[in-house]
This record gives C-alpha cells, sequence and structure tokens, in this order.
C-alpha cells in the first residue's frame, strides 16, 4: 500500500514538539517580514513612474518624498521583524 506523502508544515510540526504555537507565530512572521520587504521596490517604480510623467520638469513630481520614506520604513520594518 503506498503512503501518503506529509506536507512540509506536517513534518515541521512533528519537530516543533510541544512548541507549534511558535512555528506558526515563526511562519506568520516571515510572511510579513516578506511583504514588507517587497514595498520599497514598489515605491522605486512608483517613483519612476512619476518622474517619467513630469519629465522634465522635476520639481513637479510632489510624492517622491512620501515614496521614499515609505520605503525606509517597510524596509527596516522588514529587517526588525
Amino acid at each position: 500500500m503506498k503512503q501518503k506523502k506529509k506536507s512540509d508544515v506536517a513534518i515541521l510540526m512533528d519537530y516543533a514538539g510541544s512548541h507549534r504555537i511558535l512555528t506558526y507565530i515563526g511562519l506568520i512572521l516571515s510572511a510579513v517580514s516578506m511583504i514588507l520587504s517587497m514595498i520599497p521596490y514598489v515605491c522605486i517604480w512608483l517613483v519612476a513612474r512619476d518622474l517619467i510623467a513630469v519629465a522634465p520638469n522635476w520639481s513637479q513630481a510632489e510624492m517622491i518624498t512620501q515614496y521614499g520614506w515609505i520605503a525606509f520604513g517597510s524596509a527596516v520594518g522588514g529587517i526588525l521583524i
């Protein structure tokens, strides 16, 4: 009879023993960190899009400073998590 293969999470839970909740917390924090680490790339795209839209009058691009701070904050948050 062919045995059913365990999923990766089920294998992790076997190793975790009585600390299963910590495994779930680690998975959730890893996902949040991944999302926060992707936001700076989106902000770079938004800055480039705004600069291309107003070229050559660069002073009309008003949101690039906010995008920079959002990128900085999310990058630091991703590292801290």
